[in-house]
């Protein structure tokens, strides 16, 4: 067979997972020394801008609901730390008050995907799948946490991140940086509006994005968790099938809403969640779903189905 033509023929055969979902890869840029505090330095244009979607936590009750939250994100590495810069828009200033127990505080979190062949629960992990974040609160000093699922984050040793932050017209710019404890390959992001009354799980919040070098590849670890795979339409239909929405919809309150699965899942972690319903759960809601005798094909179909992003 000529080399062109087994070339071509590997080419239709090759899995599909060199890439995750749309909008999952942050493009991480190198420099020497430090990366600046300061977010209008100019080294940060060295830095890819990706503009990401925060949604409106939908799995706690008492989200903030409204629209996404677009923010820019850019990533410099040097010096043996990693910084962070996030620009996001908020038309009021909600500063940090220790002693007003009503009024909360603008914030922003990093959190950090340990590696691992799967990435932890997007909501601060799980038991077994502990992330750490860096946590920004205007008005108060950066904060390193740590947390294992909803209502265990806790403080953790160490040097917090480094942090710097700018008011402009339009909302805020905050640059973290710091050294991350333990070897990570992915990052997300939440971020909380005081005027929303914003705290614990009234956020928005990102996928999880693979961080890589400009011109990399997606690490080994997390090519099975992009996987697409399945047939949305098949999935559809099986949904209606199996009624999921009886418990999963929007209004039912039995199970987590799926309203916004694909906008901040992988594929991975919806096909371990089909299969495996009572491996992890997520906090306030009972073991209720069944396990349901599907072939892989369908797992896979209900997954492709989850995955299209709602509007």
């Amino acid at each position: 067979m000529r080399p062109a033509l087994l070339g071509l023929l590997l080419l239709f055969a090759a899995p599909a997972w060199s890439a995750p979902p749309p909008e999952r890869i942050i493009r991480v840029a190198e420099m020497h020394g430090l990366p600046p505090l300061d977010p209008v330095a100019a080294a940060w244009a060295k830095a890819p801008a990706v503009t990401l979607q925060l949604h409106p936590q939908s799995t706690v009750a008492g989200g903030p609901g409204g629209a996404t939250l677009p923010v820019e994100a850019r990533i410099l590495r040097g010096g043996g730390q990693l910084a962070v810069r996030l620009a996001w828009a908020d038309t009021g200033e909600n500063l940090l008050d220790a002693r007003a127990t009503d009024r909360f505080a603008d914030a922003v979190a990093v959190q950090f995907a340990p590696v691992g062949a799967t990435l932890p629960y997007i909501g601060m992990g799980e038991p077994k799948k502990p992330v750490r974040l860096w946590l920004w609160r205007a008005g108060g000093k950066p904060e390193r946490l740590t947390a294992t699922g909803f209502g265990s984050l806790s403080k953790q040793g160490g040097a917090p991140p480094e942090a710097q932050s700018r008011r402009t017209a339009a909302g805020w710019e905050v640059v973290l940086r710091g050294k991350p404890d333990v070897p990570f390959t992915a990052l997300a992001f939440a971020a909380w509006d005081g005027a929303e009354d914003g705290r614990a799980g009234r956020k928005r919040l990102s996928a999880w994005q693979a961080l890589i070098k400009p011109g990399g590849r997606l690490p080994a670890g997390l090519r099975e968790e992009a996987r697409p795979g399945g047939d949305a339409a098949r999935g559809e239909r099986l949904y209606a099938e199996l009624g999921c929405a009886a418990c999963h919809g929007p209004q039912a309150g039995l199970a987590p809403d799926l309203t916004n699965a694909g906008n901040i899942h992988w594929p991975g972690y919806l096909r371990r969640a089909i299969r495996e319903p009572a491996a992890f759960l997520v906090p306030g809601y009972a073991a209720i779903m069944p396990a349901f005798s599907l072939r892989p094909e369908e797992i896979e179909n209900l997954a492709a189905y989850l995955m299209k992003p709602s509007p």
